[in-house]
């Protein structure tokens, strides 16, 4: 069986929720989630998929946690040819032209190191439970 880790960064919960839906959900995959302060290089060097999720603060910017792990953990020795996948939380009503620019951040900067993107970034408006199909479908087309 494959193996995936997910890394997340989440204040309110809701990337969380849907880091664990995502988890539940992919069928082909051994999958151990990863809070981003926890994770080390080896969540992502023993797997054959990482799947990064980020919710977006202020005026696009990543979750506070998350900044240290994209500043000194994301790196071109770790992610060279690593298959990545991005999911994101972000409020669209009040921030559409910002909404979920912390995924867009991440992927860019997984490009920039020689990942091999997965899929399009699942963006998720407001709360999870309001869009756990789309959640379930990207899950299981990864």
């Amino acid at each position: 069986m494959k193996k995936a880790s997910i890394i997340f960064g989440s204040t309110t919960g809701n990337t969380e929720a849907v880091a664990n839906t995502i988890a539940e959900n992919m069928i082909d995959y051994e999958v151990k989630l990863y809070y981003v302060t926890d994770a080390t290089e080896a969540a992502v060097k023993e797997v054959d998929l990482v799947l990064y999720g980020c919710s977006t603060w202020g005026y696009g910017e990543l979750q506070e946690d998350f900044v240290p792990y994209y500043n000194n953990i994301m790196t071109d020795q770790l992610l060279r040819g690593k298959s990545v996948g991005v999911f994101g939380c972000g409020d669209k009503e009040n921030y559409e032209d910002v909404f979920c620019a912390a995924a867009d951040l991440i992927k860019a900067k997984a490009q920039q190191c020689g990942a091999i993107i997965v899929g399009d970034i699942l963006r998720v408006d407001s709360e999870p439970a309001d869009n756990t199909d789309a959640i379930v479908a990207y899950a299981r087309s990864l």
